[in-house]
């Protein structure tokens, strides 16, 4: 259906009328979520109908209860009552487990100090002797102005956190991550290495909405967390990333949450034109963003001298995996592995803050 020019609103306006800012609404753009009804061949201008309020407002309803950008899509080209039925049903499933999260972070809180450490439980079969020894350091780079990174280095645990939100909000979320998930797991599970990543999201908009300037902080979060059982739990949300050395081979462990990362899975984007794409850097997802985070998790089996990465942009968007493997298959100590892997983003432009922790598996 064509639209009179007369009806069309500019982008400014149909922001005002819909409630959603201009950086939302070129991102749904972006998503292919809710495409301008005009614009402009000469100025680039974007023009909205009268007609597209009510799905953008949808779009917006869906994306607040953290249902996932791919999702909506299909779904407002096919709207039913029974996929909203199942959202809510789903909804429902995981305010159950956040109410699990809270008391298991309650009760390890409030529990011996002991509890944070290394423990052996009555299901174990056997005594796992595997341990991490781990190195991590973090830089604010060449351009930035503070750090927003935050890492966790530890024999049970490797995290990195990338605030995102500005200062002090992303410092601010990076910093209660790094603090929430290690205190939370303890070797148990996948399941408590999730739990813990929820808590943090909780910390996070808990004090964002008790402190005004801080809204809509966040944080990426990925952590490696060893197990009792001898195996190696991941998560991550948003763009930090884990990698494996594995017999003389570098793995990439996670997958970005990120616009053009989703663009790049679509075949829409070549990886080497993601970093000039107006969207780059874009998360998709993120603890503190929304009541609820959407995490990728996984368990996998380790071996002695495997060596695991975690680490911020500032590190892949200046390196490729050709240089994090050639600094890895130098073999070097864990320390100088860390410091020359940041040395080298730096070297390379250093325009965001770095931030890497290298574990590696001992018997």
């Amino acid at each position: 259906m064509l639209h009179l020019v007369d009806d069309l609103m500019a982008i400014g306006e149909f922001s005002e009328r819909s409630g959603l800012s201009a950086k939302r609404l070129r991102t749904y753009a972006a998503e292919g979520l809710l495409a301008p009804a005009a614009v402009d061949p000469g100025s680039g201008y974007r023009y909205y109908s009268p007609a597209q309020l009510a799905d953008a407002q949808a779009i917006d309803a869906l994306r607040q209860a953290d249902v996932p950008l791919a999702d909506i899509r299909a779904f407002m080209r096919q709207p039913s009552r029974e996929q909203l039925d199942a959202w809510e049903r789903q909804l429902q499933t995981d305010a159950k487990h956040r109410q699990r999260a809270i008391a298991l972070a309650r009760y390890l809180l409030a529990a011996s100090k002991d509890l944070l450490f290394p423990i052996a439980y009555p299901d174990s079969k056997e005594e796992v002797m595997i341990t991490l020894r781990t190195a991590g350091r973090t830089d604010i780079g060449q351009l930035r102005e503070n750090n927003e990174d935050a890492i966790v280095s530890s024999d049970r645990i490797a995290l990195v956190a990338d605030g995102m939100g500005g200062h002090p909000g992303g410092e601010i979320a990076a910093n209660a991550a790094a603090g929430v998930v290690p205190a939370v797991f303890t070797g148990r599970s996948v399941d408590e290495l999730e739990a813990a990543l929820r808590a943090a999201n909780w910390a996070i908009r808990d004090r964002a909405d008790a402190q005004p300037g801080l809204e809509g902080m966040g944080t990426t979060i990925c952590a490696a967390g060893l197990l009792t059982d001898g195996r190696l739990a991941l998560v991550n949300v948003g763009d930090s990333r884990a990698y494996l050395w594995h017999e003389d081979a570098l793995t990439q462990l996670t997958e970005d949450h990120s616009l053009t990362a989703e663009l790049i899975q679509r075949g829409e984007l070549r990886e080497e034109d993601a970093p000039q794409h107006p969207y780059y850097g874009v998360s998709t997802r993120g603890p503190g963003v929304g009541p609820h985070v959407e995490i990728d998790r996984r368990t996998l089996a380790i071996e002695a001298g495997d060596r695991i990465v975690v680490c911020s942009d500032g590190l892949f968007n200046e390196l490729s995996r050709e240089d994090i493997a050639n600094v890895m298959a130098s073999g070097r100590h864990i320390a100088a592995i860390v410091d020359t892997l940041i040395d080298s983003a730096i070297a390379h432009g250093g325009r965001d803050n770095v931030s890497v922790v290298v574990a590696e598996v001992a018997a």
